[in-house]
């Protein structure tokens, strides 16, 4: 992924308005970022923690990449806390409070009208670094690297379904 500016940022998020864009509160150490081993920014509002953002690059219509973006918002899920529960992007199995609900608002009409879209997620979105860590191999496992390029690729997958799904474009699209 290469690195985005702060306007580039804030002018992506598609399913939030002005007032969002304006007073979200970026990463607090955007500049200093390892760009290279992410596939998504993902953060939580540092002021409003019932916040998220993920905001990659995708294929823009005159051939090159634009920056696009969602406004997550989690909602406690009440459950058990000796519960594991599996993230959807990463596919990690996390402790309960570890893993959240998070909703989306559909952009566009949908989203005026109420529609959401939910999702279990890390409650920190650090997903892109879980699906690099080096797990642990049997001997009959493949290579560090297929197994990590796999979690990788699969991660881009889920995330590109995800945002498939809130932009129209997905399974449920309106």
């Amino acid at each position: 992924m290469r690195a985005m500016t702060p306007a580039e940022i804030r002018g992506s998020i598609r399913n939030a308005d002005d007032r969002v864009r304006r007073t979200m509160l970026l990463p607090r150490a955007l500049g200093e970022l390892d760009w290279s081993v992410r596939d998504v920014l993902a953060w939580r509002d540092p002021r409003a923690r019932h916040r998220g953002y993920l905001v990659r690059w995708a294929a823009a219509p005159s051939g090159g990449a634009s920056p696009e973006g969602l406004l997550l918002t989690i909602a406690r899920a009440p459950g058990r806390p000796d519960r594991a529960v599996m993230c959807t992007f990463c596919r990690f199995t996390a402790r309960f409070e570890e893993v959240a609900l998070f909703t989306a608002p559909r952009a566009g009409a949908a989203g005026l009208r109420g529609d959401t879209v939910g999702v279990l997620a890390c409650e920190d979105l650090a997903c892109h670094a879980r699906v690099r860590q080096a797990p642990l191999r049997g001997p009959l496992d493949p290579p560090v690297e297929e197994i990590v390029a796999a979690r990788v690729a699969g991660l881009a997958e889920r995330i590109d379904a995800f945002f498939a799904d809130v932009l129209g474009a997905g399974p449920r699209g309106s």
